[in-house]
């Protein structure tokens, strides 16, 4: 008798674990090297498949989209392709290029590259200080490139010409101030341009290199292009071109405080500090993003109540974070557009998301981020 019950016991052992196994709805993200998404339905991971694939057919009335990706719980739930696009497109992320140029700074100060945040900018450019510089310059430091604020006016005012100079870092350097460095926020890519440099002076590596052997190879994704300025440094925060499945494996992995398949790829630390807001409160209101503030080269803000963490990129390249949710959710756009277009379709994302892809989710209410 007591043979035949543990015969029983074990055979129902094992029927348990077959059908463990074989179910159809997976519970995390597969943790063997290298890192593979899996799928899922959404039901199983708490979404209305329904209202999720509504959400995906509305994107396609908004020509400009050219992917989405929804991950729940470390899984695929939803991914559409348009306009003749597919899963194996590199995308120009343009400015979403900030939050992995902000990646590889933290790695950076991990590895001893980089001392301190305190840094002066000039220290690593002293080929470019001169008597007649703004002496206000010499204050401006790494922290201050990360949260935007080296006091040079918003790019929309200046793009242009810094673009087409000779000499984007030295340009940059010699822009006037319209503000005092470390005191007010105004985006501007060429800020960003200089950390870039920074990098590639500190590492003796190209920030691409830099970015391959500490970031990307241990993500397992693959940067295809990254455009140089006239010095050859790459372009710090624009232009990197990834995959839509890559954009959304960097949300992960930011969403898991840096660490994935157990490897420890950005400091937990980094992590935590960049997805802070240093802007101040109230935060400002851009569409159907509301309380908006800016961490080291992440932005922040509600959505449809719900607190997010985002890279955004010109005309609708987004990797968004939904902390509370376990949801990462990376969208391309068509980049070749004008300033006022690019705005437009970027809100029109933005909408989306808030309106249709967050409403799929079966919860009650919306929780703040910790």
């Amino acid at each position: 008798m007591k043979t035949r019950n543990t015969h029983i016991l074990i055979g129902a052992l094992v029927s348990l674990l077959y059908f463990s196994a074989c179910g159809s709805s997976p519970t995390g993200p597969n943790t063997s090297e290298p890192f593979i998404w899996e799928e899922s339905t959404p039901e199983a991971q708490g979404l209305d498949s329904q209202a999720l694939d509504a959400a995906l057919n509305e994107a396609d009335e908004r020509p400009f989209i050219r992917s989405i990706i929804v991950v729940k719980n470390g899984l695929i739930v939803g991914e559409r392709y348009y306009n003749g696009y597919g899963r194996d497109n590199f995308h120009n992320v343009k400015s979403v290029s900030k939050s992995f140029l902000s990646a590889l700074v933290g790695i950076a100060v991990r590895e001893g590259f980089v001392t301190s945040l305190e840094q002066r900018m000039l220290d690593f450019f002293p080929e470019y200080v001169t008597p007649d510089l703004d002496q206000r310059k010499h204050n401006i430091t790494i922290r201050d490139l990360l949260m935007m604020r080296a006091g040079i006016d918003h790019e929309r005012n200046n793009y242009s010409q810094l673009y087409r100079s000779d000499n984007w870092v030295k340009t940059t350097i010699e822009w006037p101030l319209l503000y005092e460095p470390g005191q007010t926020f105004s985006y501007n890519t060429f800020q960003t341009h200089l950390l870039s440099a920074i990098l590639t002076k500190a590492t003796k590596m190209s920030t691409r290199d830099f970015a391959k052997q500490y970031l990307l190879d241990p993500l397992g994704i693959t940067l295809d292009r990254w455009e140089q300025g006239p010095q050859g440094y790459y372009f710090g925060g624009n232009s990197m071109y990834f995959t839509p499945r890559d954009m959304a494996l960097f949300g992960y992995l930011y969403l898991k405080g840096g660490v994935l398949n157990k490897q420890k790829i950005v400091p937990g630390d980094w992590v935590a500090a960049s997805l802070q807001n240093y802007t101040g409160s109230p935060g400002w209101n851009w569409g159907s993003l509301h309380n908006g503030g800016y961490g080291y080269l992440w932005w922040l803000g509600e959505l449809n109540g719900y607190s997010v963490r985002l890279a955004i990129g010109y005309g609708g390249q987004f990797v968004i974070l939904v902390p509370s949710l376990e949801m990462v959710i990376a969208i391309t756009g068509n980049p070749t557009v004008t300033w006022d277009t690019a705005d437009q379709q970027e809100r029109l994302a933005l909408e989306v998301v808030a309106n249709f892809i967050l409403p799929s989710v079966k919860t009650s209410g919306a929780m703040a981020l910790p």
